[in-house]
């Protein structure tokens, strides 16, 4: 394992059926900062988690929902593209083909020789080895107010706001759909990370009242961008499927 491998804790967890493997690298958290800010309302969170002091109802009760399967109201696929391009002209939602997080999982695909270039999610933790911005991956969220919970498949930093990231590999012609379906999901990660960071003792640490989280869709054609309030939009706008 590489020096940067060597500062990856672990932790794992058995969720109902499945098995979960949390992994945060310290060196890098520390390095981006976590001492003040969101940056330490983040490590506060991932303490806890690598402490194995998180609930396990939202994980096992089956009155609580995976965030995994979440899906926008049923409509049509002229309904899907107004929707899509709404979000874009709003400024609510961006999409970048060549950004550095899509050059990172294209690189891993070949120093893998992967020439699918749609590997499941065990190349992820290629991040936390050498991308700098990475800082965890497989991260359990939970929310008690929605009834929801998940594991975010990576969370970087990057210029001071936290990153929520959620793989979703497959082939170039359906990545647009792909996406756009998979948007609930990660909002709702973005949403219930919000509110863990804003449950830390964040005036103590001199943060703001809210923290700053962006959510991220990548694979390795493209990836699509939006703010953690993209989950309240679309419930309060009806374009969420009941849960």
């Amino acid at each position: 394992m590489s020096k940067r491998g060597d500062d990856i804790v672990r932790r794992d967890f058995q969720h109902g059926r499945l098995a979960y493997g949390f992994l945060w690298n310290r060196s890098s958290h520390e390095r981006l900062g976590n001492q003040t800010g969101d940056g330490a309302s983040l490590w506060a969170h991932l303490s806890t988690i690598h402490s194995g002091k998180i609930p396990e109802k939202p994980f096992t009760d089956l009155f609580y929902t995976r965030a995994s399967s979440l899906k926008l109201k049923k409509m049509s696929l002229a309904g899907k593209v107004h929707l899509r391009k709404r979000l874009e002209r709003g400024g609510s939602l961006s999409c970048s083909v060549d950004n550095d997080i899509v050059q990172k999982i294209r690189k891993y695909h070949r120093n893998r020789s992967d020439n699918s270039y749609r590997a499941d999610h065990g190349i992820v933790p290629d991040f936390l080895e050498d991308d700098p911005f990475s800082v965890a991956a497989e991260v359990p969220v939970w929310s008690d107010r929605y009834k929801l919970s998940g594991h975010i498949d990576l969370i970087r930093i990057v210029d001071g706001t936290v990153q929520v990231c959620d793989y979703k590999p497959g082939t170039l012609d359906s990545t647009s759909k792909r996406f756009l379906e998979s948007i609930p999901q990660v909002a709702a990660y973005g949403e219930m990370i919000t509110h863990h960071l804003a449950s830390t003792l964040r005036e103590a640490l001199e943060a703001t009242l809210l923290p700053k989280v962006k959510c991220c869709i990548f694979d390795t054609h493209s990836s699509w961008h939006f703010g953690a309030e993209m989950f309240v939009t679309l419930d309060a706008s009806g374009n969420l499927s009941d849960f």
